[in-house]
């Protein structure tokens, strides 16, 4: 709604920063819901801490695509990028809780 009724010029930063903390609260929330389905089908469990750093770590690619559209460079690069980015932060909290 923020999106269709106000330009981020009227919004100032604050607002930019509101509208992108509200996107990220509602990916994470999404990504929570998906990791826990995936969890109950694949272990038979309950999701763990290491489970949320996960959703948390997926959050934030459309978040940073999000970021980079508005910017106005978006490419198939950028996309790549992310993707790299958002494998290397799963494969690092992997390794770190891995311990």
């Amino acid at each position: 709604m923020m999106m269709n009724f106000l330009a981020p010029m009227d919004l100032g930063p604050a607002g930019v920063l509101l509208f992108f903390t509200m996107v990220y609260v509602a990916l994470f929330g999404i990504c929570t819901f998906l990791v826990r389905i995936f969890v109950k089908i694949t272990r038979k469990g309950e999701a763990k801490k290491r489970d949320y750093l996960y959703a948390a770590i997926i959050a934030l690619g459309p978040l940073m695509l999000l970021m980079v559209q508005s910017f106005g460079s978006f490419s198939i690069w950028t996309v790549g990028l992310v993707i790299l980015f958002e494998f290397l932060a799963c494969f690092m909290l992997k390794k770190i809780t891995s311990k």
